[in-house]
């Protein structure tokens, strides 16, 4: 019958069964990663929608803040910190308003030309550098007193 057919189509995929489109499609609007690779995907376009975005730099601010904490650095010495994965630079301004210095790397050319617009534009300390993590950072070791991303 295609009343059993159309319920056996909407069983999830770990249960042996091909998931329907729109779970497909669920699935893959909330994972970027799935749609293209990061250098793809993060185009112009959605590297514009991203650093607009309230609650990005909301998400950023309090992940940042958090990342400091974690480092546990010396209070009142300013610390030279890499974020790996810096996209449009949210985390970088979070660590120089903390009063440290920092490098952003990113895969996407396009989420680092907003970085270096922003910090150009704020006359920040900060710099970015376009690489991707998978070919390693090519930085000496203990070029930095901390990492974040």
């Amino acid at each position: 019958s295609s009343s059993s057919s159309s319920s056996s189509s909407k069983l999830c995929r770990r249960e042996g069964k091909e998931a329907s489109a729109p779970a497909r499609h669920a699935a893959t609007m909330s994972r970027p990663e799935h749609l293209a690779p990061p250098e793809l995907f993060y185009n112009d376009k959605e590297a514009s929608k991203y650093a607009q975005s309230t609650r990005m730099m909301q998400i950023q601010r309090q992940i940042s803040e958090r990342a400091l904490e974690l480092l546990n650095l010396p209070p009142g010495r300013p610390a030279f910190l890499l974020d790996v994965g810096c996209g449009t630079g949210m985390s970088g301004a979070v660590l120089e308003s903390n009063g440290h210095m920092w490098v952003g790397m990113d895969i996407s050319e396009s989420m680092l030309n907003i970085a270096s617009t922003t910090i150009a534009s704020d006359a920040s300390n900060g710099d970015v550098v376009h690489a991707d993590m998978g070919a390693g950072l090519g930085f000496r070791g203990g070029s930095f007193d901390g990492v974040i991303s």
